[in-house]
């Protein structure tokens, strides 16, 4: 008897991590055949915020691209992070945790937009979860010889 218990957990576990696999394969077939450079539309921010104001805003920072952020209909335009921001963000995750860094890194980079992408809960999410992809994007690749 303990030996057909012991091949049932065996045989769950196995379609377990055959699930896994076939969604984790999935999962690298979709990222394979997005396309890696895509044109986003910016006539929200322009109608909101116009072309000028934006050409000002990305010349103030360097000319580095800005974070346009865009939850339902609510905007907001974001600086490009330093590398003081990343070490701010991370530093707070290790002390304050995600959430806590995510509100610290928003409140450093915003320029403009809606306050309700930071009062309203489930926007905030979006935005969350939005500023986390940008920052952990910012890695390089490396490999050692």
């Amino acid at each position: 008897m303990k030996q057909s218990v012991n091949t049932v957990e065996k045989n769950e576990n196995e379609i377990l991590q055959s699930a896994f696999a076939k969604r984790k394969a999935k999962e690298s077939e979709k990222e394979l055949q997005s396309p890696k450079n895509v044109n986003h539309d910016r006539t929200p921010f322009i109608e909101r915020f116009t072309e000028e104001k934006l050409k000002q805003w990305k010349s103030e920072f360097g000319g580095r691209e800005l974070i346009y952020l865009k939850v339902e209909d609510k905007l907001a335009v974001l600086r490009p992070p330093t590398a003081e921001d990343l070490g701010d963000y991370l530093t707070a995750i290790g002390t304050n945790g995600m959430a806590k860094a995510v509100v610290l890194v928003v409140e450093q980079l915003w320029i403009d937009g809606d306050f309700e992408l930071i009062e309203n809960e489930d926007m905030f999410i979006a935005v969350f979860l939005q500023i986390n992809n940008i920052l952990e994007g910012k890695k390089g690749e490396f490999f050692r010889a």
